[in-house]
This record gives structure tokens, C-alpha cells and sequence, in this order.
């Protein structure tokens, strides 16, 4: 009540200084009592978002604000009257008055549009708006409020956030232990961009990378939070948090891309000598790297399915963001460490073989091989070798076309690919349609020889070198329904025209063993009590 009460006094007051004064269309005073003066009342897009908390500003926040001639783009010529980056504040209740010279709507009732931003700078140049995270910012827009009227005012910007936000709940192994003294940083991302005040669309500064200091916050001796405002991208793996305490260092891979005006929220305790967080990724299928940085040489994607209108109508799901598949890919031997994925009948159908072979287009086409045509080397026999099999992806044409994309693929032996792995792909569609079993959860992946064993590469069309694997692998996870018991297995095959069947002891091996080969951790969401257990698995019985 006492909000309201205080409100409706300020806007009283205003009232009476127009009346006072007046103001011209331009912005300049003049003796009219007839005007309505623009100000705003507010709402933010996302509650658990809010650089304070819920949806509260704090006295005194500004916002800048530019009214434009209705459906007109935003330009200086364009501008209504003073209102070209004017600043608005509130008192912390969410409605803002201008803080400068009086603005009003026009007296011939013709309509403005209204676009909004958060924070105020006084000084924007060309309408576009620097974001800096060093600064650590929360950074909000609003264009919602269009064709409004001296008769029509009833003005409620609507902002929505522009930028992501990571929480790390940070504790201790050992309860004893304090956290006091502890600092952030993270690294990897980019720290520079602008918003377009015309559309809200931001562009990423490719070159800004950087470190960038978090926000530690928290009274408690063992439990801190950690906080970090980033920009949105679609590359898991990106980011790397390093926690400092008393000299020692503390690293976790943040594993999921960023989605602007979302909130991702991690538990990490700080454990072991040396010091190393358990990682934890965004799906079970994606593997993280074993030791305390990421793979070398490396760059990762998170390639999501898109339109979800093929989808059966009784599968159900959460929001509209589902995933196709992840890859870890090699960025100086031209090939994919792993693709990883989700397997389960909604993907499969029958046809729909695109060959719509192409860069991927989330990795910079330079670090790819071109594959518009197969290897290019003399005397050699291999195929461009799906890691994600085209099969496994035909439920529509604009998803089989996301596995022929070259970061997809490796130089394999043709009659390996067309034979015995052909079974096993077979094999893994099988085992997916199984209605004993939850999702089956894959990573396919390449291991390279290592000197001093010989290194081959093969040439792609432009005659650039791909390093051809040594062995090829799938590592596979599936969870019983009626149990809920997981069962894990792998294989481990040779790159060649060996003829030795995929069941064959030689190529069946534990998810275990084949973490201590690649360097990853395997299924890492796996419950702590049970995941050795699982990986240690070597019998086939349970797959037949």
C-alpha cells in the first residue's frame, strides 16, 4: 500500500509541473495543459534472472529510451521530438519517468513506437550498444510497446535479457574445510558484442578472447556461489571456471551452450589432490575430457533437431529444445574425437538418404576437410565414414542432412564401413527399438595412432591431410525400464578389412577400459555408486 500511495503522489507531482509548464512536440516547454507525458510502467521476461532478484529494480536504475515516428526504422530521422536516447529512472517499483527535460505524446494523437535498453549509457553511437563483460552487466531490451497515442498510452515495456548467466553452488569436500578466500575466473568465451538497439540481434566479437572475473558471493565458511554474466553460444565446452583457493586451482568445463536469457546452474564440490572437480555434463551421452582441461586442439557443438513437427504425437517433451547430436572435434587432425548422441525409435524411419554432403555450419569451414567428394589418395580404399550413421537420422530429410556434414566424418576402410561396422550400426538400431529400454546413449569416436607408430593422412579435395584412426569405437549405455538398471558396453574395431564380426571377443571391451584409452569419461552423469560397476561390463548377454 505504501508503494502505491508513494507512486500516485509522484505522478501527481508530475502532472502538476506539466500542467505548470507545458512542452512542445519537440520537447520544449510551452503554456498547454492538454498533454500526456510518456513514462512507463515495466516487466522482465525471465523472474529467476534479474540482475537484483524476482523482478525488483533499485531507486535510481535508468534506462535509455528512443520514441520513433510509428513502423518507422529506428534513424535520427525518424526520432520523435527529444526522445533519442533519453533517460527514464525509477524509484525501484518498475516505473520510469524521464529523468531530463519533459517528454509528451503528440497533441495531433499521431502513434510513436518505443524502444528501450538497460543500462543507460549517455553516449550511443550508430544505435548500437557495447557490451563489455568485464563490466559484468546485465544487459535488457524492449521493443514491445508499438503505435502508441496521446489517447492510447497505456505504455508497459516489456524487457527481455540479452545475455546468459551461470551459478556454480560451490562447497567443499570436507565440512571442516573453508572456502573464504575464494575467486573465480572464467575463460574461453568471447567477452565483447553489440546489441542493434533497431532489432535486438547481437553480434559477437570473434576476436574478444578473454578472462573474465566472477562474482563470488555467500557468508557461509564451506558454501559459496558463484556467479558469471556470458554471452549466449552454441558450443558446449566452451567455457572453462577456474576456482582458486589457497593456492590451489580447481577447473570445470561448463558443458552446456548458452542460451540467451537463460540460467544455468551447476553443483560443484572441490575435491582431491590435485585438484579436480567430478564433471558432470548437460546430457548423459556427452563425454567429458578425463583431465583438467579440454582435449587439444579441440572444438565443440551441440547441434539441436529444430522443427519437432515430425515428432509422433504421443511423444512427449519439455520444451522445444531437443537435441540431434554432439561432436568434439579435432581441429588439427581434421577429424571428430567423438559424436555423441541419443538413439531411440523417433529417429529412425525408412528412405530420406540426403548425400547432402556440406560443412558443418557451426565450425569455421577452414579447420574442416572438404568432403564434397571422397578422399582423395592413390592406392587407398576409404570412404567417408559417418560417425553418426545417416540411418539413425532418416525420420526426416532436414535431419538426415545434419549427419553429412564433414565434421561427421573420418577416413574409413570402405569394406570395414560397408561390413562389419554396417552390423554393428544395424545392431545399435536394434538394440534402440528394444521396449525393455529407456534411451540408448552413444558416443562414436576415433582413437589415432601415436608415435612412434606410423601416422597416415589422406588428402580431402583441396589436397589438405586428415589423419586416418587406427580404431574406431562406440561406447553404449541403456537403462531398463521396469529395473531401472543400467547396462553399459562397447567395441573397439580396427580400422580395416579385418572380417572379424563386431560380437567377437577381440573387438568387446568395457566402457572402463576404453575411458583409460581415449582420455574421457564415458556416461560421467552416471550416480557415483554405481558407474564403476556399469563400466566394467564386458558381457554381451544383456545386448542379444
Amino acid at each position: 500500500m505504501s508503494l502505491k500511495i508513494k507512486k500516485n503522489r509522484a505522478l501527481l507531482l508530475y502532472l502538476l509541473v506539466v500542467a505548470l509548464f507545458g512542452c512542445s512536440s519537440k520537447g520544449t516547454l510551452h503554456d498547454t495543459d492538454e498533454q500526456t507525458p510518456v513514462y512507463f510502467s515495466s516487466t522482465v521476461s525471465d523472474n529467476s534472472f534479474t540482475r537484483v532478484s524476482g523482478t525488483n529494480w533499485s531507486d535510481g536504475d535508468q534506462i535509455g529510451v528512443f520514441a520513433i515516428q510509428h513502423a518507422k526504422a529506428l534513424l535520427n530521422t525518424n526520432i520523435y521530438g527529444d526522445c533519442d536516447n533519453a533517460p527514464f529512472s525509477t524509484n525501484s517499483n518498475g516505473v520510469f519517468y524521464s529523468t531530463g527535460a519533459n517528454i509528451y505524446y503528440p497533441q495531433d494523437d499521431s502513434a510513436l513506437d518505443f524502444i528501450a535498453y538497460y543500462p543507460y549509457k549517455s553516449s550511443i553511437t550508430n544505435y548500437t550498444y557495447p557490451i563489455d563483460l568485464s563490466k559484468q552487466e546485465d544487459v535488457l531490451y524492449s521493443n514491445n510497446l508499438s503505435g502508441l497515442t496521446q489517447s492510447n498510452s497505456n505504455a508497459t515495456l516489456a524487457f527481455k535479457h540479452i545475455l546468459s548467466k551461470i551459478i556454480f553452488s560451490v562447497k567443499a569436500d570436507n565440512t571442516d574445510a573453508s572456502l573464504n578466500g575464494l575467486s573465480a575466473t572464467i575463460e574461453g568465451g568471447k567477452t565483447k558484442a553489440t546489441l542493434s538497439l533497431a532489432n535486438g540481434e547481437l553480434t559477437i566479437d570473434e576476436t574478444s578472447n578473454g578472462t573474465t572475473a566472477a562474482v563470488v558471493t555467500g557468508s557461509g565458511n564451506n558454501e559459496k556461489e558463484v556467479e558469471i554474466i556470458a554471452l549466449p553460444s552454441n558450443k558446449a565446452n566452451e567455457l572453462t571456471a577456474k576456482f582458486i583457493i589457497n593456492g590451489q586451482t580447481y577447473t570445470y568445463v561448463v558443458p552446456d551452450p548458452l542460451v540467451a536469457a537463460k540460467v544455468y546452474k551447476y553443483d560443484i564440490t572441490l575435491q582431491g589432490v590435485p585438484p579436480t572437480v567430478k564433471k558432470t555434463s548437460s546430457y548423459m551421452e556427452i563425454p567429458v575430457y578425463t583431465s583438467a582441461e579440454t582435449a587439444p586442439h579441440s572444438v565443440s557443438v551441440l547441434h539441436m533437431v529444430g522443427s519437432t513437427s515430425w515428432l509422433n504425437s504421443n511423444y512427449t517433451y519439455t520444451n522445444n529444445n531437443i537435441r540431434n547430436y554432439s561432436i568434439l572435434y579435432d581441429t588439427e587432425d581434421r577429424v571428430p574425437y567423438w559424436v555423441a548422441y541419443p538413439l531411440y525409435p523417433i529417429y529412425l524411419a525408412t528412405g530420406n538418404r540426403t548425400d547432402a554432403w556440406d560443412y558443418d555450419p557451426d565450425i569455421d569451414k577452414t579447420l574442416q576437410p572438404n568432403l564434397s567428394s571422397t578422399w582423395r589418395q592413390s592406392g587407398t580404399n576409404y570412404n567417408r565414414g559417418h560417425l553418426l550413421a545417416s540411418a539413425s537420422r532418416n525420420a526426416t530429410t532436414s535431419l538426415n542432412k545434419t549427419t553429412f556434414y564433414y565434421t561427421n566424418m573420418c577416413p574409413q576402410e570402405g569394406s570395414m564401413n560397408s561390413g562389419t561396422w554396417a552390423d554393428l550400426e544395424n545392431k545399435e538400431r536394434a538394440w534402440c527399438q528394444d521396449a525393455a529400454y529407456d534411451t540408448l546413449y552413444a558416443v562414436t569416436g576415433c582413437i589415432l595412432p601415436e608415435a612412434p607408430e606410423t601416422i597416415s593422412t589422406v588428402n580431402d579435395v583441396d589436397g589438405k591431410p586428415s589423419v586416418v584412426p587406427k580404431y574406431l569405437y562406440k561406447a553404449l549405455l541403456r537403462k531398463n525400464k521396469a529395473s531401472g538398471n543400467y547396462t553399459s558396453i562397447a567395441f573397439r574395431m580396427e580400422n580395416a578389412n579385418t572380417g572379424i564380426p563386431y560380437y567377437n571377443a577381440k573387438y568387446v571391451i568395457s566402457v572402463s577400459e576404453l575411458e583409460k584409452e581415449t582420455g574421457f569419461t564415458f556416461f560421467p552423469n552416471l550416480p557415483d555408486d554405481i558407474a564403476s560397476t556399469v563400466k566394467s561390463n564386458t558381457d554381451l548377454t544383456n545386448w542379444n
